[in-house]
């Protein structure tokens, strides 16, 4: 359909108009397939080491929940670790992608913003009588 030839279209587009760039994207950000392999290898430990955890300390130690805990729990394990693989992952494809200028640039921003309407509200709202 049209939108699969629109997706297909931009995908040539950006591996073709700058190799080094598209490439990058589509190694979400990374210089190399290693340095791609490296983050997934420690988000895949993170994520089992935070379903072990879990497991094991937060279910199994604790005396409320310590009966049968592996047939009770081990869906929570399961989704815990991936979302504790997801985070890490994550967390560091958008460092890759979006630059540390941009992040600080935009909280800036966000401060300036914030205090025009702690402004704007402070000189709307009635004052205040002195409390004692």
């Amino acid at each position: 359909g049209e939108l699969s030839g629109l997706f297909a279209t931009l995908i040539l587009w950006i591996s073709n108009k700058n190799f080094t760039s598209g490439r990058r994207v589509f190694l979400f950000g990374f210089q190399s397939v290693n340095k791609l392999w490296e983050v997934v290898y420690e988000s895949l430990i993170t994520g089992f080491c935070w379903g072990l955890s879990y497991m094991f300390v937060r279910r199994g130690l604790n005396p409320d929940t310590r009966d049968k805990f592996l047939e009770k729990y081990w869906k929570d394990a399961v989704y815990g670790s991936m979302a504790g693989f997801n985070a890490g992952f994550l967390k560091a494809v958008l460092k890759n992608l979006i630059p540390r200028e941009a992040i600080e640039d935009a909280a800036v921003s966000f401060e300036q913003r914030h205090l025009r309407i702690v402004d704007w509200l402070l000189k709307i709202s009635p004052p205040q009588p002195p409390t004692i």
